[in-house]
């Protein structure tokens, strides 16, 4: 029932775009429960909505991390990070907009989660530029790839009726523009 309930939040913030208005009763509804049967596992709507946000930002993690650990190389990796990246947040870009969101109720769990991705693309591109002998910062480089990875997803997410290139197209794009293409 937990997972449920969270599904169920999660599937309403991606809705609505925002936590702003999204009750318990709402939530508990969209569960198949009473309201009631949510204080079984939460304490109080705003847990119910932090934990929600945690549900969601666990899945796009581990999305990238698996696209990471299966990576063959540092540049297979990084690869295989940005279309998950990409392929998450086109597919699932409620979740994205709010994982990512400001909203104080939860904020701390955005936070989390724009930091540990955040570090899983700096070590990605730190291994890069290790390999093909480049001495930029790290930390520019990363800020570049992730604005880029960015608005690759907030572009096509606001005008999904534009024929925009295949993500992976855009983001070979970026490894070109960045030089962070593979050493012939």
């Amino acid at each position: 029932l937990r997972t449920d309930l969270l599904d169920a939040a999660a599937d309403l913030i991606a809705e609505h775009g925002s936590v702003d208005g999204i009750s318990l009763r709402a939530i508990a509804r969209r569960a198949g429960v009473s309201p009631t049967a949510v204080y079984r596992h939460f304490s109080d709507h705003t847990e119910l909505l932090q934990e929600s946000v945690r549900h969601c930002g666990n899945n796009f993690l581990g999305l990238l991390q698996a696209a990471v650990d299966n990576g063959s190389d540092a540049f297979d990796a990084f690869d295989r990070c940005g279309i998950a990246y990409a392929d998450f947040a086109l597919r699932n870009p409620g979740h994205y907009r709010v994982m990512f969101s400001r909203n104080t109720e939860i904020e701390a769990e955005s936070t989390i989660i724009a930091n540990a991705t955040f570090r899983i693309l700096v070590s990605l591109v730190e291994q890069v530029l290790a390999d093909v002998g480049d001495d930029r910062s790290t930390l520019t480089v990363a800020v570049q790839v992730h604005t880029w990875i960015h608005g690759i997803v907030d572009l096509g997410n606001a005008h999904p009726d534009v024929e925009w290139p295949a993500a992976a197209d855009q983001l070979a794009g970026l490894r070109d523009a960045l030089g962070l293409e593979r050493p012939n």
